[in-house]
């Protein structure tokens, strides 16, 4: 009798809660995936606005494939999950939007989120929008004198 009791109970879905270790991965893997997927884009010379929306499809596809996955393996999809993916590449988007110079070289202004208080600085503030090795076929590298 407590065979099939502990049997049944094994098959029962897990809860979903709203917060919890799970929880926070969902979250950095979509600000990982929203801010690899907007690198990719930019090293394809990929103009900013078309390359954040690339990456939010990336992002989109990939939590969702993952929800479809758990599905099929486990029959659990959770909303909750991709709430946190969305959450996790939104505050990805807002680092990368902060971080884009515009072509006099300044900064743009600080991103805020419905009428709030600025974003914080991120740490990208300071990085050169340029590729990070100049693509230049034929000349010599430039740390090294001429002889």
């Amino acid at each position: 009798m407590i065979a099939p009791l502990a049997l049944a109970l094994s098959l029962t879905r897990p809860p979903d809660n709203w917060f919890g270790p799970d929880k926070l991965k969902h979250f950095f893997i979509g600000a990982f995936t929203q801010s690899v997927a907007y690198s990719a884009f930019q090293a394809g010379r990929v103009r900013h606005d078309r390359a954040l929306a690339g990456a939010w499809t990336v992002t989109a596809v990939v939590s969702i494939g993952k929800e479809i996955r758990d599905y099929r393996s486990y029959g659990v999809f959770s909303v909750r999950d991709l709430v946190w993916d969305a959450a996790g590449g939104t505050v990805a988007t807002l680092v990368m939007r902060r971080s884009v110079r515009s072509e006099t070289g300044a900064a743009q202004p600080p991103a805020t989120i419905s009428g709030s208080s600025p974003v914080s600085a991120s740490l990208l503030s300071g990085v050169n929008p340029g590729p990070i090795l100049p693509l230049s076929i034929g000349a010599p590298p430039k740390f090294a004198p001429h002889r």
